[in-house]
């Protein structure tokens, strides 16, 4: 291990006593590689010892464990938690590099300043206790004369956390904060983004000689905030209070539950946006259509009879939904919190009643008054930002609208790194994965359908072979969304006249249009490549009819990766995303294979006439059942007792390769051995153009027509000069002695001699000429 990585046991436990030296000492250990699997430890002031060994156990090169402690472990009774702190001694502030912008070196030299400097540092903020590198960040520590009550500290860690700009998330009073003196490891997600372990240390000198630096409260003079995480969670406890509550007949006069309101009874009516609304989607104009009748005392389940009956034109984008009632259901729940967190007005103000600035929980109030939502799509790995015609939007246009929009509408301050910063945690906080999510809503009503569709919807032969082709192709379907990079090598191949619905089948079997690509060239560069790829569940491959011999090695070669790696817009580093995608070729053509050594990986089916309407009418039910079939485990390989089957298939798709066939013509009723240079002579080819593709075809020809590729004592063209050279040979022992030999004749034709010295019986015959 390198010096800079060493943890140093002894120093960390010292240093976790010099600061609180009656104090017990509270160590938590997280694996730093798979699950966190948190384990603590509890040591006496005494029982320095054990603290060490445990540090010295667990965080060196080999359990790879990242070690913190608490600094208000002396009032801490029971499990690490808020509730069980008592009181408390230290305040914190937990810096990430991440939170500032800038390059790296950037962002640590702006939080070092604000600690270190004191004209830098926010007004009225001490110098802290101990201030430490944690190796991705900065943490520091205020020790108090006095303790306090918990609640009064964490409105003093947010005033804090405030002041030094730093992420959200951080003030309780009952963190984990790094250990100094042991290796940050990292874990699994932050080495894939390309950083490296350090070692986390103190940035000033610690006298262990000397008492701490302690502070009174009133030595605290910037501005404080108080933090009401009543407030703060207004939406969350809104939405539990919400009575469960049943879809109820709507009322033959339905103005007897709508209050008389022209504008919002026309939006209800029609689903169409009010005059002067700006609702870019219909998602949004539900939502705030709900808003407003639950804010006018229409009982929820009179709201969700509106929302699922198609009299109403607002219910149309509801009744799309594969559940609408569940859907509607959502959406009123949603609602519901929405308007109870309007209702509650600022979270975090000053004394005078204005909004704090760069506040968090300030900027997710504003959003919810814009009606902007975030969240992140784990199938294309993006974040989504809706609401106030957002939608589509570059984060960076996003954050930059936002931060005028709130200074102009609002009066409230928000820095677009503050704002982009909130909206990429209230993404992380919403993550969803769209195919997922459309499996886990499907219900199959038992019907096997998946074994025959190609057969029932597309025509095809009813063989086993195509049986198991088309099963398998909907279990790696499922399979490689909830697993990606699966190993699934393999494409099935729709054969069939233009026009005849191949590429409407492939279309279907996506469900969603943006879940399907049909543009994959296969001549295009990797990272074009892998940008479609991420964001397709079904990707169509339209030009099997032109393969060549290098796009055909470029497809063996694509089927066979697992991973695509590209950096994405705006990414700082190259990112890899695990295939979650299968892959469908189309052709008109019957022969359409080049590389002999590819094969294996397509699956060919004829189609006949295709049932577009049925299988569009089943689509969601052939899923469903792929869906039950995988988490049984099935395996998505071709059978073994099918591989002969499907090696026939496969070769019947082979182009005509003229080199097998001149050779065929030579070679297929002889006997004997013959040099690579008189092949190559018989075919015209001269050496500097016989490249390693050519090569393997010729190999491959003549090993079809039982000819052994080896080495031995062959003349060269001329017939003078005779040692070992590559070649091929046939027959017995005796025949194998009988070299054949090419000569091209003064007229430019190439013949074979056998024996050398006669022209096959001195007869030139048709066959012995190739061209």
């Amino acid at each position: 291990m390198p010096v800079s990585l060493m943890p140093d046991p002894l120093k960390a436990v010292e240093f976790a006593n010099w600061l609180n030296p009656s104090a017990p000492l509270y160590l938590e250990r997280m694996n730093s590689q798979g699950s966190a699997y948190p384990k603590h430890e509890l040591f006496k002031g005494n029982d320095g010892v054990s603290a060490i060994r445990f540090v010295q156990s667990f965080n060196d090169d080999l359990q790879r464990n990242n070690i913190y402690f608490v600094s208000n472990a002396e009032f801490l009774d029971g499990k690490r938690s808020k509730e069980n702190i008592s009181a408390v001694r230290f305040l914190h502030v937990d810096l990430d590099s991440k939170d500032y912008p800038g390059t790296e070196v950037e962002q640590e030299d702006r939080i070092l300043s604000m600690l270190l400097d004191e004209p830098k540092r926010p007004r009225g903020v001490p110098h802290p206790t101990a201030i430490w590198f944690t190796g991705g960040g900065f943490q520091a520590v205020w020790r108090l004369n006095e303790p306090m009550e918990p609640y009064q500290a964490e409105d003093l860690n947010y005033s804090l956390l405030l002041a030094f700009q730093g992420g959200a998330g951080t003030h309780d009073v009952s963190r984990l904060l790094r250990l100094p003196w042991t290796t940050n490891w990292l874990n699994d997600k932050k080495r894939a983004d390309g950083r490296v372990p350090k070692l986390a240390h103190p940035l000033h000198p610690v006298n262990l000689k000397e008492s701490p630096v302690s502070f009174s409260d009133d030595e605290f003079k910037m501005r404080r905030v108080k933090h009401i995480s009543q407030q703060n969670t207004a939406a969350l406890e809104a939405t539990k209070s919400l009575p469960e509550f049943d879809k109820i007949p709507l009322p033959d006069d339905i103005n007897s539950i709508i209050p008389p309101d022209h504008k919002w009874a026309e939006v209800i009516m029609t689903g169409n946006n009010p005059d002067g609304g700006n609702y870019q989607s219909r998602s949004e104009l539900v939502i705030a259509a709900t808003i407003w009748m639950l804010g006018n005392d229409v009982a929820p389940g009179h709201v969700l009879a509106i929302l699922t009956d198609p009299a109403f034109g607002i219910s149309a984008h509801v009744l799309e939904n594969s559940n609408p009632e569940k859907y509607g259901y959502r959406q009123i729940e949603r609602a519901y919190a929405l308007l109870e967190l309007q209702r509650e007005g600022w979270p975090v103000k000053s004394d005078q009643g204005s909004p704090i600035s760069n506040a968090p929980d300030n900027i997710r109030f504003a959003f919810v008054q814009y009606g902007i939502a975030a969240r992140r799509n784990l199938f294309n790995q993006t974040d989504e930002v809706t609401g106030y015609q957002l939608d589509g939007r570059d984060l960076n246009d996003i954050v930059e609208i936002l931060c005028s929009t709130f200074a102009r509408e609002k009066g409230f301050t928000a820095t677009p790194a503050a704002i982009r910063r909130e909206l990429l945690s209230l993404a992380h906080e919403n993550k969803y994965h769209p195919v997922i999510n459309y499996f886990n809503e499907l219900v199959w009503d038992g019907t096997p359908r998946i074994d025959d569709w190609l057969v029932r919807y597309c025509g095809a032969e009813n063989s086993e072979l195509n049986r198991e082709f088309g099963s398998k192709f909907f279990i790696a379907g499922v399979r490689r969304i909830k697993q990606p990079g699966v190993k699934f090598d393999t494409m099935l191949v729709f054969e069939g006249a233009q026009g005849a619905g191949k590429s409407q089948i492939a279309a279907l079997l996506a469900v969603q249009s943006e879940w399907f690509c049909a543009s994959l060239d296969l001549r295009s560069d990797d990272k074009t490549k892998a940008e479609l790829l991420s964001r397709a569940w079904i990707v169509e491959c339209q030009e099997m009819d032109g393969l060549n011999m290098t796009t055909s090695q470029n497809l063996k070669k694509f089927l066979s990766t697992s991973a695509d790696a590209y950096r994405p817009a705006y990414a700082r580093n190259a990112v890899s995303f695990k295939r979650h995608c299968v892959i469908i070729g189309t052709t008109n053509e019957e022969s359409y294979l080049r590389d002999l050594t590819g094969n294996r990986r397509i699956w060919p089916v004829r189609l006949g006439e295709i049932d577009l309407a049925g299988f569009a009418s089943d689509v969601d039910q052939l899923w469903a059942e792929a869906v039950v079939r995988e988490q049984k485990g099935e395996s998505i390989s071709l059978s073994e007792h099918l591989w002969d089957s499907a090696g026939v298939l496969q070769n019947k798709r082979m182009v005509e390769d003229q080199i097998a066939e001149v050779l065929s013509d030579h070679f297929a009723e002889r006997t004997g051995s013959v040099s690579m240079d008189s092949i190559k002579l018989l075919l015209n080819l001269p050496t500097a153009k016989v490249s390693s593709n050519i090569a393997s075809r010729i190999h491959a020809a003549m090993t079809a027509l039982g000819w052994q590729a080896q080495s031995f004592r062959l003349h060269d063209l001329s017939g003078a000069d005779k040692r070992t050279r590559n070649g091929f040979t046939n027959g017995d022992s005796a025949e194998k002695k009988s070299e054949i030999r090419a000569i091209r004749l003064p007229s430019g034709v190439v013949i074979l001699e056998q024996p050398i010295g006669s022209y096959q019986q001195g007869q030139i015959t048709p066959q012995d000429i190739p061209f």
